[in-house]
């Protein structure tokens, strides 16, 4: 957009400003981040995290993590992110619970780290998920539990399929772990129904591995179902189903790759 026009936009609304909510503020703020005109997004988003709004708060400690059009201030940008995570915005919680991992701008603390990457997994981002996994796997911030680390999982492996190839790969990952370890017994019980449902559930979206593991699954496949007798495939499919409350899609490729 022509920056002229936009210099006149921000005129406009910087004398409609006086008395607007901050919900008014944060769309207004967004419209110029979505132009790319972060300076004259940065005083609306001040004005809006002032005011309690939630997604502000984080754009306004994005800023400051960053150094756009503020000073770059790892401390100031957490007061921001902790704000914003408190009233429940996720990304936030994701960007604190990072700084509270690795001391950014903070002192480290595993515990924290936990606690928002929990309540950013309750909201079901694959991402955290997996850093909660990571948690009690390895007792980072909790004392060692297989357990949780176990329900974490299969609450991961269950997710929809997404289109993000990051977070997707995430979630199939996790298909491919719970299918690995209940094939060979690994912490969970040996069942080879559960194994080969798993497997199912992972070739709804095995197109996020590359052609040499898919390859290596379908192979794994196999050798899986020669242990299996129809009705222990028909199970297994079944329990797929409604694992992930749907039909399964992919069936007829399960011995091809995806590309």
């Amino acid at each position: 957009m022509n920056k002229t026009i936009l210099a006149i936009i921000f005129i406009l609304i910087t004398l409609a400003t006086f008395g607007q909510t901050a919900t008014e503020l944060n769309k207004k703020a967004n419209f110029f981040l979505k132009n790319g005109d972060i300076k004259n997004a940065v005083p609306l988003l001040k004005k809006a995290a002032e005011m309690g709004q939630p997604e502000a708060k984080y754009n306004l400690g994005y800023c400051y993590q960053q150094g756009n059009e503020v000073e770059k201030n790892d401390s100031i940008a957490n007061t921001w992110l902790i704000r914003s995570a408190e009233h429940g915005w996720l990304n936030a919680q994701f960007k604190i619970a990072y700084s509270y991992a690795s001391g950014r701008g903070i002192k480290q603390n595993y515990n924290q780290a936990l606690y928002w990457s929990v309540k950013c997994a309750e909201q079901k981002d694959p991402e955290c998920m997996n850093n909660v996994i990571a948690c009690y796997s390895n007792g980072m911030g909790t004392a060692k539990n297989l357990d949780s680390a176990a329900i974490w999982t299969i609450r991961l492996a269950s997710l929809p399929d997404i289109d993000n190839l990051q977070q997707s790969g995430i979630i199939t990952g996790a298909r491919k772990t719970l299918a690995i370890k209940y094939r060979d017994g690994d912490y969970y019980p040996k069942d080879n129904i559960k194994s080969y449902m798993w497997f199912l559930i992972y070739n709804e979206s095995k197109r996020d591995f590359s052609i040499l593991e898919q390859q290596s699954n379908i192979d794994a496949i196999k050798e899986l179902e020669k242990s299996l007798t129809t009705a222990n495939k028909e199970k297994a499919t079944l329990e797929a189903e409604l694992q992930i409350g749907r039909k399964l899609k992919n069936t007829k490729n399960l011995y091809k790759q995806d590309l």
